[in-house]
């Protein structure tokens, strides 16, 4: 498969917030483990995924030093993401005194709603949010295993204390006797910021439309310039239209998706929606050297970098964040990210993708984005909202 590219951390400062972008593998895990030896007073974590391996062990390593010198410590789990690990892996963390908890939702649907979030707060001064869980292939760099491609952005500054307060909120749900769905919709809503240069943006089963998803839409919809990268991209139709009208407009739409995953039906799905983005110009390019997990949106002069990808359940089920920077020059950096990830992609032209598509490969693409946009969302957004 070749070498792993190496993408040197983006360092810059906006309203007062020193930023800090770690890529690759080794980067993104010293930029955790950093912050965990660096906390003085308080350290609060919530992951999807958190598993027991060499990477989750130094995780769980640092963390119980961090509370053997006086560190309190607040750690949240998604209940279906780490479904796979027992509350004894933990017990070494509550032994040495860290708070942990589960998010499993208590009213018959723990399967089907989850939070995908990605949180760390440090000190109320520092945090880190992403898309990278806790387990070894999510920060190798590994060109012949399953190492994942993604990103951890770090911001220190007077809007971290936004996001910990968000966290206390998601804390005492979780461990609160009759946590509803209403409650939760409700502390998504009242913490997602309606203004500013960095603002923290949440989503989740809401009836209407997500303060996120909101966002973005209003963001793509107005955009002379957009570029994307993205893991996993199964917009639905309306989506679609406002990415196409980007060059319908006379801007310029560029799009990174994934060549492989650890699951084929989110890479045929993305294909099936190559067509309509190619009719209207937009050019699109796969990611070769790894499996790709980043979320990343350049719009304009505007960035959302977080933990939800391009796909119904994201931006309308999911627990999700997302931070939105709006700055200029911010943004012209991450648009250089962008065009230095291309040489490491293969361009999907409309020749290529019409000598592909096959009636077979279109009813298996079709199939795919049927499965991952419409079943997955309509029985889980129906369940949800009927149980609220």
């Amino acid at each position: 498969m070749g070498k792993i590219p190496y993408f040197k951390p983006i360092d810059a400062e906006v309203d007062g917030n020193k930023l800090r972008l770690a890529i690759s593998g080794k980067d993104r895990l010293g930029l955790l483990l950093g912050m965990i030896d660096g906390a003085k007073s308080t350290l609060r974590l919530f992951f999807y995924i958190f598993g027991n391996d060499a990477t989750a062990e130094k995780v769980r390593g640092a963390l119980i030093a961090a509370r053997q010198r006086g560190v309190k410590i607040w750690l949240l789990v998604d209940g279906f993401g780490s479904a796979n690990w027992a509350d004894e892996v933990f017990k070494p963390l509550i032994d040495a005194g860290v708070f942990f908890a589960r998010f499993n939702p208590r009213w018959g649907r723990g399967y089907l709603l989850r939070n995908h979030q990605k949180i760390v707060v440090a000190d109320d001064a520092r945090a880190i949010i992403g898309g990278s869980n806790v387990l070894d292939h999510y920060f190798a760099d590994d060109p012949n295993g399953e190492s994942w491609h993604d990103l951890l952005l770090q911001i220190e500054g007077p809007a971290v204390g936004r996001l910990g307060r968000y966290f206390d909120g998601l804390r005492r749900w979780t461990a609160s006797e009759r946590p509803t769905l209403r409650m939760l919709l409700h502390l998504m809503s009242r913490r997602s910021d309606k203004s500013g240069n960095i603002r923290w943006l949440f989503n989740g089963p809401f009836s209407r439309l997500s303060p996120l998803t909101r966002s973005i839409r209003q963001d793509i919809g107005s955009a002379k310039c957009c570029d994307m990268i993205q893991a996993y991209f199964a917009p639905n139709w309306g989506m679609l239209r406002r990415l196409a009208n980007v060059e319908k407009r006379g801007g310029d739409m560029r799009l990174i998706s994934a060549a492989r995953s650890d699951n084929f039906a989110t890479v045929a799905a993305a294909r099936h929606c190559y067509r309509r983005l190619l009719r209207n110009r937009i050019r699109i390019f796969e990611y070769q050297p790894q499996m790709l997990h980043v979320k990343l949106i350049v719009a304009d002069n505007t960035v959302y970098i977080g933990s939800a990808n391009f796909d119904m359940r994201s931006l309308y089920i999911n627990g999700e964040v997302m931070v939105r920077i709006e700055d200029g020059g911010f943004a012209e950096r991450m648009r250089g990210l962008v065009d230095a990830h291309v040489p490491y992609c293969n361009e999907i032209s409309r020749e290529e993708h019409r000598a592909e598509s096959t009636w077979l490969t279109r009813l298996r693409w079709l199939i795919a984005y049927f499965v991952v946009s419409t079943v997955d969302f309509t029985v889980t957004r129906t369940i949800s909202l009927k149980r609220r």
